[in-house]
């Protein structure tokens, strides 16, 4: 029997029964629809896994930088050569080796070509025959030169008109092709040093637009857990993504591995930009400085986006200005009756303690208090945004215009956060309310 005509058939997942071909020039696989075979398994990454051949050597399965690895043969996988009868596992989804060798010309071309229909078995060329037995019938070969001739004149003034008119639609198609390379850009990035006296790791993921960063640092007991989560601006994703493409990411190697055996000094770094994907893997050695160059990008871009300006500073200092925020919180508490905008600096104050010691473990004994204390001053202002709302909404039913504008603006002045929805809705009430004593 004949090597099956596909190379991987998926066994278990959603797509089972699925049969896949690997061009030579390969393919990629994941659930984002920017690759060239999509899976519908939820687990899997959105780049998961390439395909590929090298030259005389067979069939080649590289794992992407995905979350949850790709397993062969129920092994961790990074880079391999795939063999009839392998299993691979991305996310649900098992998929078995069937072929590890490239498809011959003639293969493929069967496997797209249409039938060609079987000329005469004699080899001769016949002409229809006139409908009155005469001579072979050339008036209708004439009269279908004629209308080739000119459907490719109406072609050919429409290519013409289409060409010269004004191509107004480039500038908007421009956006949207700017937003779809934005969509389509995917980090997994890992740092770890380790030696005998403290292991720190980073591990930052960007998938669909979504940011998180999860860190420890064992020697200073700081720890991100990565639970966090945030969506990141289009045009911020933009300028990300020409940094990376202008520092010539993808034309460096794949490995770089110096010789240490003291330490462990990894960067692992996995960018896709649309349909171009590339794994960087530097080991105890100087990384190049195309790396350095989007590397420190990258950092930048999180720290910027998750607020983790803190990490650069000495967890002495920033316990002392965590201390600092959590009695001045206190402070504002106690006086919330004083002013009208003393309780929403108090939480204000009590979330810097939070963020102050977000990287902070053990936290200090004044942690607890000062998120209870937030905690109680953020019900309490709720309420009071409540109950001031009421009274604003029942003089503006009675036509109380006055009593209804006193209301807004002292709700304003207590939640004085103009992005607060709370604020906004105050705000837009309050100028209604304006009108109408403008027109009294």
């Amino acid at each position: 029997m004949g090597k099956p005509q596909h190379h991987l058939v998926v066994e278990v997942g959603p797509d089972k029964g699925l049969t896949i071909t690997v061009p030579p020039h390969g393919i990629r696989v994941g659930r984002s629809s920017n690759n060239d075979v999509v899976l519908k398994d939820s687990v899997m990454s959105r780049f998961h896994c390439r395909f590929f051949f090298k030259p005389d050597d067979g069939l080649w399965a590289e794992d992407l930088g995905s979350a949850n690895q790709t397993l062969l043969n129920q092994a961790p996988m990074h880079v391999a050569r795939l063999h009839v009868g392998d299993h691979l596992v991305l996310g649900d989804t098992t998929i078995k080796v069937d072929n590890d060798s490239i498809l011959d010309a003639t293969t493929t071309r069967k496997l797209f070509d249409s039938p060609v229909a079987e000329g005469p078995a004699d080899g001769k060329i016949e002409f229809r025959h006139a409908s009155n037995g005469k001579e072979p019938g050339r008036k209708p070969l004439r009269a279908a030169l004629m209308t080739l001739l000119i459907l490719l004149a109406a072609f050919g003034a429409l290519l013409w008109i289409y060409k010269t008119t004004p191509r107004v639609r480039d500038t908007a198609e421009s956006k949207p092709s700017d937003t779809a390379r934005v969509q389509a850009l995917s980090i997994s990035y890992e740092k770890v040093q380790a030696d005998a006296k403290n292991i720190f790791r980073y591990v930052l993921e960007l998938e669909a637009n979504e940011l998180s960063i999860q860190i420890t640092d064992l020697q200073n007991k700081r720890q991100v857990a990565g639970q966090q989560h945030r969506q990141v601006a289009p045009e911020i994703l933009q300028s990300l993504s020409d940094t990376i493409e202008q520092a010539d990411f993808f034309a460096l190697k794949e490995s770089y591995q110096g010789v240490a055996t003291d330490v462990w000094d990894l960067i692992d770094l996995s960018v896709t930009i649309n349909r171009k994907t590339h794994r960087v893997w530097v080991l105890n050695t100087h990384e190049p400085e195309a790396c350095k160059a989007v590397r420190e990008a990258i950092e930048e871009f999180g720290q910027n986006e998750l607020g983790l300006a803190a990490l650069a500073m000495a967890p002495e200092k920033l316990i002392d200005m965590a201390r600092a925020a959590s009695l001045l919180g206190r402070s504002l508490y106690d006086q919330r009756e004083v002013k009208h905008d003393n309780l929403a600096n108090a939480i204000r104050s009590l979330h810097e303690v939070e963020w102050y010691l977000e990287t902070i473990e053990p936290k200090p004994d004044f942690y607890a208090s000062a998120v209870v204390l937030r905690t109680e001053a953020e019900r309490e202002m709720q309420a009071s945004g409540n109950d001031l709302m009421f009274l604003a909404e029942r003089a503006i039913r009675l036509k109380d215009w006055n009593e209804a504008a006193l209301q807004l603006r002292l709700l304003c002045e207590k939640i004085p956060d103009r992005a607060d929805s709370r604020h906004q809705n105050a705000r837009k009430k309050l100028l209604a309310v304006e009108r109408h004593l403008k027109t009294k």
